[in-house]
């Protein structure tokens, strides 16, 4: 057989496979069904028996390629030296373990361990003992039913940055062409507008969605937020609720309203913790979910939040508006987050 043809079943079939096709060719089984049972082509079965004979065929040479420039010993100081500095760059690393090497011989001995350069996620930083409220907080959930999850209502804010595509965006295109304005993501360089928006679900039963024009929220207002939207929502959960003798019993009875066998989740924000708001929620016989301290990754509503933001700008960009901070564009974009919300799904949190 010519070497080319040679070099092809060296490069797509192991030892192993090469084998297994001349064992089940001495066992007379078809060339097609030997490919099925490796997982090649009838093209390549044929090929390894004209090239090799069953009692014959030995394990094959590697290969040949580059002459290694590292020893064993060489390898393990790389290792070393990048584990003990893993923010530094390849160059730093190559000039820290004094090899005669390049950084890119540094990058692959570092591949050939599983080790590579990744830009770093930023997430908040955790403290021990926020680790292991987590992880209580983990280990005290990770029974409940389906029918427990759907009695707590996830409650949080958002802000919606009108005009900006919340999704990191591919495109196919030839190099140095990356500021054509067809491969570009359009921003706008006026001023950055923003709403920032309240909402809550239980279950699959959406709450209101409230919107605030400028910045964040104080006590008094988020008092105002649990009576339009909270008090709003358990409104219409009790109205579908059947209640049970269970129910009534897990109440205290000097509540000064009807029980609500519901969780509230909100989380640890100031003025969610101010006396006033305790007091309102005491009052309306609402129980409060203990939350750990910086965990929003926890809370399910925040998928919610990423289709709304994608759908918000989808329905902006449909509509040909225009970023602006007046009046009557605000109006504008609360009646389209309104519209949005409320063609929310729950089922895929």
């Amino acid at each position: 057989m010519d070497q080319n043809k040679h070099a092809l079943v060296h490069k797509q079939l192991t030892d192993v496979q090469v084998k297994q096709i001349l064992t089940l060719d001495r066992m007379r089984m078809s060339q097609q069904n030997i490919a099925d049972e490796v997982g090649c082509s009838q093209a390549t079965v044929s090929c390894v028996l004209q090239t090799y004979e069953y009692e014959t065929f030995t394990a094959r040479p590697p290969k040949p390629g580059p002459t290694r420039k590292t020893s064993e010993n060489d390898d393990q100081v790389i290792v070393r030296v990048a584990k003990a500095n893993h923010t530094f760059s390849f160059r730093d690393i190559t000039n820290l373990t004094g090899l005669n090497v390049s950084p890119r011989t540094v990058q692959r001995r570092l591949k050939e361990v599983d080790l590579v350069s990744r830009y770093a996620r930023r997430k908040p930083l955790l403290t021990s003992q926020q680790k292991k409220d987590r992880m209580e907080w983990a280990k005290e959930h990770q029974d409940w039913t389906a029918e427990q999850w759907e009695k707590v209502i996830w409650s949080d804010e958002a802000y919606m940055r009108i005009g900006q595509d919340p999704r990191r965006r591919r495109v196919i295109r030839a190099p140095n062409t990356e500021f054509d304005e067809k491969n570009l993501c359009a921003s706008f360089k006026s001023q950055r507008v923003t709403i920032m928006v309240w909402g809550c679900f239980a279950g699959n039963q959406l709450g209101p969605l409230l919107t605030f024009e400028q910045g964040g929220i104080g006590s008094d207002e988020y008092q105002d937020v649990l009576y339009d939207g909270l008090l709003g929502l358990l409104d219409d959960l009790d109205e579908t609720k059947e209640w049970t003798d269970s129910d009534w019993e897990k109440m205290e009875t000097t509540l000064i309203r009807r029980p609500r066998p519901y969780l509230f989740m909100h989380d640890n924000a100031p003025c969610h913790k101010t006396a006033d708001v305790a007091e309102l929620l005491a009052d309306n016989g609402i129980s409060v979910m203990k939350w750990p301290a910086n965990s929003p990754d926890l809370n399910p509503i925040e998928n919610l939040w990423r289709d709304m933001k994608t759908r918000f700008y989808l329905e902006f960009q449909k509509l040909k508006l225009v970023p602006s901070a007046s009046k009557n564009s605000y109006a504008h974009y609360e009646e389209i987050l309104q519209r949005v919300w409320s063609t929310t799904d729950t089922h895929f949190v």
